[in-house]
């Protein structure tokens, strides 16, 4: 199972910190906190769990917050245990594949997101806790909870984990919403915790997609708001602009903005301190580092509602002064929970409920802040380009797992080419082996390529074999009988390439040592076997085609058309043996030499062994015709060359005496 984790050990973060200061490759180092492998694919742990496989996951700020090490072992989260092993990807919407025997909510085929965390219903803790109890699953108070853990996250293929931390969704929701239903429900969340009044100044600190999501929330839910937008990229004040903001707050005179917005009266102090007096009613501050939440509080006005929405993982040495001295009020929110909805109704509702009923009505559409699909093997390049904002334009980024190869592990660079010879090296020793015992060793002969213009038509032309130690050259005298007749088949031959010259011949690679053909598969079609498809199925011996040269003693005969067939001489065994032809036989090695090591040429075909073309000769079935031919048979016939089409029977048509 294909699966991420974070490994949050002191040591990786406190080594990923340092060194990603000086390089971004730190993050996706050997020791840094993230990884990426495939693990062996686990049973369900409990009756009462399912197996969920993921479709679509979204990358959230707060994952790359860990991981890029971007935390403080100081703060309260750390203390927590649980957290040293971390799945990321909570932004998750995948479909139900297996269910335990207790699972009474879902269905295999379901489709569902990830909607709470551990809580006392989900580990089958008694009595459950109070937030529990209320339906507010992600405020569990207990930190350690028993039974088994969560099994993979978002950013793996699968994930194991109980039914009661998962949400259906509902069929008309397509999957781009439904990954997008936690990070709404969130910004849902935010808003409901401080809702404005229609006619107040609201401002959003921070245009990520949290933002943009609290930006369409607050615009469905109080239309009439004056809404300011505190944003850094250019392409984020484009899409807060067309959202419906009302104002554009930016970053290098924000407190000038601030001002010319709300007519605010601004102070400063001798040391550059600055305060605003009669600011924003209410901010929803989606960074929430110290580089916005003191800002945020001198910005507010007399009993304002500064909600914290960001997350931000390290201490925060800021001036909070204003919270006393304006009774201003800090509001925190963690993620979502249950919600009064209808307003003012006194019913609740989850927030995912409430999120799903906005989709449908149309009042809210954040499926279009969904600009990025990668594959999980390309995690590395989604992770920058989600961190790289100003240059990718990204809003929300998602793993896509219908972009995944089925044959590809993310841990394996899926660029890397496999070695063309890898597959071939042990058929090549197991025919070695085999056949060393019974067959001597024949000298390789490497065939010239024609070139490509001219492989349709050239002749096939055999070298000269090399000159070795120990290896003879025989003279054969001419036939002239065998003499026309391979001329014949040779023009025949020519005549059949010409035709065939949309089908190039393929240039594979054989060896010199392979197991010859059984007698009964003489007239059968013998496929070639390339680098590629060079296993071997159980009970076939690995047999491996090449386009020979004539004077090759492996070549098989050319295929003659019907017509040809009928005017086909045939084949003199006797007349062969008695009168040779011109050409030279490929030489064998003496008994006598030492056997020279087999060195297999991967680049070039290599010729097939004459001693396995003559076991083909000697176990062809005896006809009548043949019999009496075959007394004075001492050497073997030099067929013409073969193309690979389908072996006539050399028995066939054959003209009786």
């Amino acid at each position: 199972m294909w699966t991420s984790t974070l490994d949050l050990d002191p040591k990786r973060v406190l080594l990923t910190r340092v060194l990603g200061r000086f390089s971004r490759g730190a993050y996706f180092s050997s020791y840094a906190p993230l990884r990426v492998e495939n693990l062996p694919r686990p049973t369900l742990p409990a009756a009462s769990w399912v197996r969920v496989r993921n479709r679509l996951a979204g990358i959230c700020g707060s994952d790359l917050h860990l991981v890029s090490a971007d935390g403080d072992l100081r703060v309260s989260l750390a203390a927590l245990p649980g957290h040293q092993q971390h799945y990321p990807g909570h932004e998750v919407v995948g479909e139900v594949v297996e269910i335990g025997d207790e699972v009474t909510h879902l269905r295999v085929g379901d489709r569902v997101v990830l909607q709470h965390e551990a809580n006392c219903l989900s580990q089958g803790v008694q009595p459950i806790c109070r937030f529990c109890a209320e339906g507010f699953y992600n405020l569990c108070e207990h930190g350690a909870l028993p039974g088994p853990h969560t099994i993979g996250g978002g950013w793996s293929e699968e994930m194991l984990l109980p039914e009661q931390r998962l949400y259906r969704v509902p069929s008309w929701m397509s999957d781009e919403q439904a990954v997008l239903l936690e990070p709404t429900a969130v910004a849902l969340h935010a808003v409901l915790r401080a809702l404005p009044r229609p006619d107040s100044q609201v401002l959003i600190i921070g245009a990520g997609v949290i933002g943009l999501l609290t930006l369409q929330v607050l615009r469905a839910l109080a239309p009439e708001a004056e809404i300011s937008v505190l944003a850094r990229h250019p392409f984020q004040i484009e899409q807060a602009t067309r959202l419906g903001a009302s104002h554009i707050i930016y970053t290098h005179d924000s407190y000038l903005g601030v001002q010319t917005v709300t007519n605010a009266r601004s102070y400063r102090g001798w040391l550059g301190n600055h305060m605003l007096v009669g600011g924003y009613e209410t901010i929803f501050d989606t960074i929430g580092s110290n580089r916005t939440l003191p800002h945020a509080l001198r910005w507010a006005s007399a009993r304002a509602n500064v909600v914290l929405v960001g997350v931000h993982l390290h201490p925060m040495h800021i001036d909070l002064t204003p919270v006393w001295n304006q009774e201003i009020k800090l509001i925190g929110t963690m993620s979502h929970g249950q919600e009064h909805w209808p307003q003012r109704s006194g019913r609740m509702h989850s927030t995912f409920e409430v999120v799903a009923d906005m989709m449908r009505e149309q009042r809210i559409a954040p499926e279009q802040f969904l600009t990025h699909r990668f594959a999980l093997t390309d995690y590395r390049q989604a992770l920058e380009t989600a961190m790289g904002k100003d240059k990718s334009r990204a809003i929300k980024v998602v793993f896509d797992y219908s972009l995944v190869p089925q044959s590809v592990v993310p841990n394996v660079r899926a660029s890397a080419r496999p070695r063309r010879s890898a597959s071939l090296l042990p058929l090549r020793e197991k025919a070695l082996k085999t056949s060393s015992a019974t067959t001597p060793n024949i000298e390789p002969v490497t065939s010239a390529t024609p070139a490509p213009e001219e492989e349709s038509t050239a002749k096939f032309v055999a070298p000269a074999p090399p000159a070795t130690s120990g290896v003879e050259k025989t003279d054969a005298m001419p036939n002239p009988r065998h003499k026309a007749r391979v001329e014949a088949k040779a023009q025949a031959s020519e005549t059949h390439v010409k035709e065939q010259k949309s089908e190039p011949l393929l240039d594979i690679p054989s060896t010199s040592d392979l197991p010859s053909l059984p007698a009964n598969a003489e007239g059968e079609l013998v496929p070639a076997i390339s680098a590629s498809d060079a296993e071997v199925q159980p009970g076939e011996s690995p047999v491996l085609e090449t386009p020979g040269e004539p004077e090759v003693l492996s070549v098989e005969p050319l295929p003659a058309t019907p017509e040809q067939q009928a005017e086909e001489l045939p084949i003199d065994f006797s007349a062969e043996a008695e009168e040779p032809s011109e050409t030279e036989v490929t030489p064998i090695v003496t008994p006598e030499q030492p056997e020279e090591p087999f060195e297999p040429m991967l680049d070039a075909p290599i010729e097939q062994s004459n001693e396995s073309a003559l076991q083909h000769e000697e176990e062809m079935p005896v006809t009548e015709d043949s019999a009496q031919e075959s007394d004075s048979q001492e050497q073997p016939v030099i067929p013409p060359p073969a193309i690979e089409h389908e072996r006539p029977s050399r028995t066939r048509n054959r003209r009786k005496k």
